[in-house]
């Protein structure tokens, strides 16, 4: 009976070891995946702040040139660039068609806010761009607010793969103490009846001559 226990202990520590190593080899997929994550994350408020800056600086720019001095494109080619960058950017960033519906209409909003900005951008109303950075700030928010919530929550198989693990550690315990009680029983009414049969007293046989 020690001899079982020694081989399901064996075999239960291998199967244990083999589920745990895939655990750990999903888990840091999913870790890299929330890194990359946190990586858009700190590249959108980038994206966001560089075109809000650029704008504020074109309108600016443009407010304090008059007749006697003509705007000189080269002046603002630089913040325009960025102000391109900045947009497309964000269009390749944002997903309008996330899976997630509560995700998609946040997506919308802060695309819709983008957009307003780019048609008062592109009919040279600068100021009015540039009014119109608050409402970009204000429903870029929700947005960082429900991608960084992604990030603390874990991927969506990390999420799985934990309950899991609990899941299967807790049924592993509890079949390792269900065998280890049945054999200590079995092995308990084995020495009882051992110490019974010692007990029992001994009849000598006498040969007859």
């Amino acid at each position: 009976m020690d001899k079982s226990i020694l081989v399901f202990g064996t075999i239960f520590a291998a199967f244990m070891a083999g589920i745990f190593s895939l655990f750990a080899l999903i888990n840091n997929k999913e870790q890299k995946v929330s890194e990359f994550r946190q990586a858009w994350i700190d590249g959108l408020r980038g994206d966001i702040s560089g075109l809000i800056a650029s704008i504020f600086y074109i309108s600016y720019y443009h407010s304090t040139q008059h007749a006697n001095n003509p705007p000189n494109p080269k002046d603002i080619e630089s913040s325009h660039k960025r102000y391109v960058e900045a947009c497309t950017s964000l269009l390749l960033r944002i997903n309008a068609q996330d899976p997630d519906l509560k995700i998609r209409d946040i997506n919308q909003t802060f695309l819709d806010s983008l957009n307003n900005i780019q048609n008062a951008f592109n009919a040279y109303n600068y100021s009015g761009a540039a009014n119109l950075t608050k409402d970009l700030i204000d429903s870029s928010k929700p947005l960082l607010k429900a991608e960084w919530e992604r990030v603390k929550a874990g991927e969506k198989t990390y999420k799985r793969t934990k309950v899991f693990a609990w899941v299967l550690s807790i049924s592993g315990l509890a079949l390792a103490s269900v065998f280890l009680f049945a054999n200590y029983k079995v092995v308990g009414e084995i020495s009882i009846q051992q110490l019974k049969f010692n007990s029992m007293p001994q009849t000598t046989v006498v040969e007859l001559q």
